[in-house]
């Protein structure tokens, strides 16, 4: 479990029921559907946890998941979250 939220994408052919299992998981922190409704966005405390739960959903609705990849848009502010704002400077 992180304090700080990864964000995954997922593109399935059943992203509402995916995200209503999501939300009732207390390490996911928010759930976006994509605007063609073709996938979901979410935040994780616990990126473990929910790719269990997505191999569960995935079997238990006979989903079929076209994509599943780490949505972070900014490596490089995690990275410094990471290491603390003093802990020098990287060129």
């Amino acid at each position: 479990v992180s304090d700080v939220p990864i964000q995954i994408v997922v593109r399935c052919d059943k992203p509402q029921v995916l995200a209503q299992r999501a939300f009732q998981e207390d390490s996911v922190v928010e759930v976006r559907m994509h605007d063609d409704g073709g996938g979901l966005h979410l935040r994780t405390r616990d990126s473990d946890h929910f790719y269990l739960l997505l191999n569960r959903v995935v079997l238990e609705e006979q989903m079929n998941v076209e994509t599943v990849a780490p949505a972070d848009d900014d490596v490089q502010s995690v990275y410094q979250y990471l290491i603390g704002s003093n802990g020098g400077s990287a060129v």
